[in-house]
């Protein structure tokens, strides 16, 4: 569910950005995944090492915890709010994941998303990227 207000068209630009993150993450796209982040963006995710400097180090860290799934995965943004002014942008929202694993067990987590946006020459990227899992869920 995005947020219900209406959108200035630079929030409405960094909707569809985050919604087209999401859709490539869960078709595993993974040319597309970091499509609208800036190369130096500073990215931490619920699995260790947590922190990674740089696009590069995420995509390098893919293949340590990123589960092998069968069948069609789940990723989707189920709140998302999104503010953003001339140059700067933040959305927040919450994000279901899940799937079936390879041995057929199944897994479904709700992730917390946190992102910031800076504009430059025209483009929305991301300069900062906080996926987290509340403690003992």
């Amino acid at each position: 569910m995005m947020n219900q207000e209406r959108m200035n068209p630079d929030a409405e630009q960094v909707c569809q950005l985050l919604l087209a993150w999401a859709n490539a993450t869960r078709t595993g796209a993974r040319d597309a995944i970091l499509q609208g982040h800036d190369p130096d963006a500073l990215i931490y995710d619920v699995l260790p090492p947590l922190l990674y400097h740089g696009t590069d180090a995420y995509r390098a860290g893919w293949g340590d915890w990123q589960p092998q799934t069968q069948g069609d995965d789940v990723f989707e943004f189920t709140a998302l709010n999104v503010v953003a002014g001339a140059d700067v942008a933040f959305a927040c929202g919450l994000i279901k994941c899940g799937g079936i694993l390879v041995d057929g067990r199944t897994f479904d987590d709700l992730v917390r998303a946190t992102f910031c946006l800076q504009k430059r020459a025209d483009a929305w990227l991301v300069t900062h990227q906080h996926i987290s899992k509340p403690a003992g869920g």
